[in-house]
């Protein structure tokens, strides 16, 4: 049978494609060093989420990595909180997280009286005081994680807030979840795993101060439940029913871990119970090209980019696709520079749009 032209040219095409990738694989059938640094979307870096870990987030939602963060970036943050906090603001009145959407919740409520505490504005600090929370934003165990869940151009979404309780402190009505109360999909919060890759839409990583052990309270999720279908039932965001609170769980943490979730599974906070104050701090992350936050606009303070490393400034970059020469940061928290755009293509942007980038 004879091939038409334009079918036989193709396959030729094909067949030198597949020799070309054929030339970079070794022995083992693995990509070759000299393959690896020319293959833009093969990192380099070992860093990142273990076979097991990935197994646990995808089912859970939620992962929590051990002693991520050492004794002296821990020290540095709680000394740099301890100097701020006058700026801690306590939530009182109709500003109480344990009865959102108009319910109270005798099961979050704490002792009824106390409130939880905020404090922001971490990054924008003077030195030394903001060093220990921008170093969040590349650490090799965060931003392996990141490249592994959001992936490669992840970007801070929302300013980093301190989580503080202190012993009677109301929890926090359980929200976010795969689907909202009306039924409809969460897709701002979505997750989805596709051919062995997870994405979140928005994740969160919290930086352990203090520790939080069985039963003492603070973070809680049902797990599983970023896959969910169905709207959450009240009686289960209010903690109302106990057979449905059975599915809560309250991981123990100590300072140092590293707790990331995906906000399209369903979390709160219980009362806190322990003696000392519970200090977690929260970063939330998206995607290179997408958004939920506005914190970044028109550009984060001056004071949050002064002095901040290229890495740093990667990922506070507003959100827009790596293809458009976006700065990255790979596994192990180093500024990997983009592949140019193409100049003719830039050039032509230019010329219909009157800027460089549409």
């Amino acid at each position: 049978m004879t091939v038409p032209r334009p079918l036989a040219a193709s396959a030729r095409a094909a067949r030198r494609r597949l020799s070309s990738t054929i030339a970079g694989v070794g022995h083992s059938g693995h990509l070759s060093s000299a393959a690896l640094r020319n293959r833009h979307d093969v990192p380099l870096a070992e860093a990142g989420l273990t076979a097991a870990q990935k197994y646990m987030f995808d089912l859970n939602g939620f992962l929590v990595i051990r002693g991520a963060f050492d004794a002296d970036l821990v020290a540095r943050a709680n000394g740099a909180i301890d100097h701020h906090a006058d700026t801690l603001h306590e939530r009182t009145g109709q500003l109480r997280t344990s009865g959102l959407y108009g319910r109270e919740s005798a099961q979050l409520a704490g002792d009824g009286t106390t409130g939880r505490f905020d404090m922001g504005g971490m990054l924008g600090w003077r030195a030394p005081h903001r060093e220990p929370f921008r170093e969040l934003l590349t650490h090799p165990a965060v931003a392996g994680a990141l490249n592994e869940l959001v992936g490669v151009g992840y970007r801070l979404d929302h300013s980093p807030l301190l989580i503080a309780q202190e012993r009677g402190s109301e929890g926090h009505t359980l929200h976010g979840g795969a689907v909202t109360e009306s039924g409809e999909p969460a897709w701002p919060l979505a997750y989805e795993c596709r051919h062995g890759q997870m994405r979140n839409q928005l994740l969160t990583v919290c930086m352990q101060l203090s520790a939080a052990p069985e039963g003492a309270g603070g973070f809680c999720a049902v797990p599983g439940s970023h896959k969910s279908n169905f709207p959450v039932p009240p009686s289960l965001a209010d903690l109302a029913d106990e057979a449905l609170a059975s599915c809560v769980v309250q991981p123990a943490l100590q300072p140092g871990d590293c707790l990331l979730f995906s906000e399209a599974t369903l979390h709160g906070t219980l009362p806190w119970t322990a003696a000392h104050q519970r200090r977690t701090v929260i970063y939330r992350f998206a995607p290179a090209g997408s958004a939920y936050g506005r914190g970044y606009l028109p550009s984060w303070p001056e004071s949050v980019l002064d002095g901040a490393s290229e890495a740093q400034r990667a990922v506070l970059e507003p959100p827009y696709h790596p293809r458009m020469n976006r700065t990255s940061v790979d596994r192990r928290g180093e500024a990997v520079a983009a592949r140019a755009r193409e100049a003719w293509k830039v050039e032509f942007d230019e010329r219909v749009f009157g800027t460089r980038y549409f």
